[in-house]
């Protein structure tokens, strides 16, 4: 409960951030970050394990718009998407802050061929380890309900 807390304070804190900062200085860290992301998306989307279980912190939760918990224990037991299937980043944004930083944007989820696509508003929570970047939250609302 602890660690749910401190994510949704982060969460928080992100959501003020980026409302009230136009946009983040670039640096070297918010591209990594950026690639990071991507490479996270595209891992859940092809049921990459081995890249997910180097990229999400042990302690990892996700909190879905149904209100869900996902442990990266979850995550790693996920079926890749079905072909045609897809998850496309836009207005990907990163605010640094020491080694703790906040990523947010739009998902744009198509779960398999046929169906339109689903935007999700997403703030994602890095901490930064000895060996590098970890996501250890996450957080999505369908990009209609609002900010996140």
């Amino acid at each position: 409960m602890k660690h749910l807390f401190a994510f949704a304070a982060a969460c928080v804190a992100a959501t003020a951030a980026f409302a009230s900062v136009p946009s983040a200085p670039v640096t070297n860290e918010a591209i990594q970050l950026q690639i990071l992301e991507h490479q996270w998306t595209q891992a859940a989307a092809n049921g990459d394990r081995s890249m997910l279980n180097d990229l999400l912190d042990d302690k990892f939760l996700e909190i879905l718009p149904n209100g869900t918990h996902r442990s990266k224990r979850d995550l790693l037991a996920a079926v890749a998407l079905p072909p045609g299937g897809s998850q496309v980043l836009e207005d990907v944004r990163v605010q640094v802050l020491g080694d703790l930083a906040v990523v947010t944007g739009i998902n744009r989820y198509t779960p398999a061929r046929g169906f339109r696509p689903i935007e999700y508003r997403f703030a994602d929570v890095f901490m930064k380890r000895e060996d590098g970047w970890r996501v250890v939250g996450a957080r999505m609302r369908r990009k209609e309900s609002g900010s996140i």
